[in-house]
């Protein structure tokens, strides 16, 4: 049994998890720890600050997945991302409690694999959604009604998860303190 909790946020393409995970993070009274993941993409600059990720190469990655070690996976512009499981192993056995951002692919993977783990669905209109894509500026057209559509499917597995948590458009501050108070009470 471990002494740490574990919380998942998931949810749609451009719903803000990773602004409500930036904010969570800086909360020091919820003593929460940021389980590194693996990468095959080149090291950044920024990622000497950041230390969210073990680099590796795409041979090491597959063979990391094959055997068990990898919890989920993406494969994003060319490169593998996947969380480490004995690290997350290692922080919940020493009663860290983590907080991991994952796609809703991955939450139900965790959900499979730590039955005790929190899973929090982050969810907003599509429009919201819409809006955010397109002010990211990342996507093109194509993509954006691409990643809208995904959004649409991937609206249905909220039900899979523990807690729905809406991030309304411009106050990202109300989804944030939704998403502190679970972790705090849970």
């Amino acid at each position: 049994m471990y002494k740490g909790k574990l919380f998942i946020l998931s949810g749609p393409s451009g719903v803000g998890k990773g602004t409500i995970v930036e904010a969570i993070l800086k909360k020091p009274n919820l003593n929460l720890y940021w389980a590194k993941s693996y990468t095959t993409r080149p090291e950044r600059e920024s990622d000497k600050t950041e230390n969210h990720y073990i680099f590796i190469d795409k041979a090491k990655f597959k063979e990391l997945e094959n055997s068990g070690e990898i919890i989920e996976s993406n494969f994003f512009n060319d490169n593998y991302y996947g969380s480490s499981k004995s690290e997350i192993d290692k922080a919940l056995s020493a009663g860290k409690n983590i907080l991991k951002e994952v796609d809703i692919n991955g939450g139900l993977a965790y959900k499979k694999l730590y039955p005790e783990a929190i899973l929090i669905f982050i969810k907003a209109d599509l429009a919201d959604i819409k809006s955010r894509l397109i002010n990211r500026g990342q996507n093109t057209d194509t993509e954006i009604a691409a990643r809208l559509k995904t959004a649409q499917k991937e609206l249905v597995y909220e039900k899979e998860y523990h807690y729905s948590v809406i991030n309304p458009e411009g106050h990202p501050e109300k989804a944030i303190e939704e998403v502190e108070k679970i972790l705090q009470f849970s």
